[in-house]
């Protein structure tokens, strides 16, 4: 199996979030370390305030089973959580691309 990469770019909604976003962005990594099949996961934003964030999987196998259950348990579980994303940045930008390594 090959470890694949998720890259996900989204506009956070205005520059005074940044502060907000780097305290979820901790808590995400915190929480996806006690996942088995992840890796790695890291952020940075740009001048225009778009968050890039890369979180390596041990295969794509893998990193769909997380997705699946994020979205059909976890996120049905813990509604805020989508309501404080909403918060922090533009859903209509996000953008999400799964890179496998060669």
């Amino acid at each position: 199996m090959k470890n694949i990469y998720v890259l996900v770019k989204f506009k956070l909604n205005n520059e005074n979030l940044i502060e907000d976003w780097k305290k979820m962005s901790d808590e995400i990594t915190e929480d996806l370390k006690k996942v088995e099949w992840f890796i790695f996961r890291d952020s940075a934003v740009d001048k225009e305030w778009y968050v890039y964030c890369i979180v390596k999987w041990e295969s794509a196998e893998h990193q769909k089973t997380f997705e699946k259950h994020f979205h059909e348990v976890f996120l049905k579980e813990n509604p805020e959580v989508m309501d404080e994303f909403a918060r922090l940045w533009n859903m209509e930008t996000m953008k999400k691309e799964y890179l496998e390594v060669l």
